[in-house]
């Protein structure tokens, strides 16, 4: 019996997207210019994104709420980077602006209450 006719075998294979790969390259170089002079920092990133790769492994699943919780304070000031970075994640996992907004402001009022 031949499967070339069988539509339902090709139908589900996706092509992969270079475009993707290309964009995250770009992405882990911005990072690494906008570090440059701080290695620790994009290495932390590295280390960040290696855990969040082992997340398809069932036995060693990373929390993506600690993991996104040490991207968006590496982030911090930088929100091309969280924008970037946002493209990567799920919708539910992803770094709110306006959380990154209100901890400027929030900071800023209370710089501003401690000069009282």
């Amino acid at each position: 019996m031949s499967r070339s006719g069988d539509s339902s075998v090709t139908s589900n294979v996706q092509p992969v997207r270079t475009s993707t790969f290309d964009e995250a390259m770009s992405f882990v170089l911005e990072v690494r210019e906008t570090f440059r002079d701080q290695r620790d920092k994009f290495e932390t990133f590295l280390n960040i994104l290696k855990a969040l790769g082992q997340g398809s492994m069932r036995e060693n699943r990373p929390d993506y709420a600690t993991l996104v919780a040490r991207v968006k304070q590496l982030f911090h000031g930088h929100n091309n980077l969280i924008i970037g970075f946002n493209t990567i994640l799920l919708p539910e996992h992803q770094i709110s602006l306006e959380d990154e907004n209100d901890s400027e402001e929030e900071s800023s009022v209370i710089s501003t209450a401690r000069d009282y």
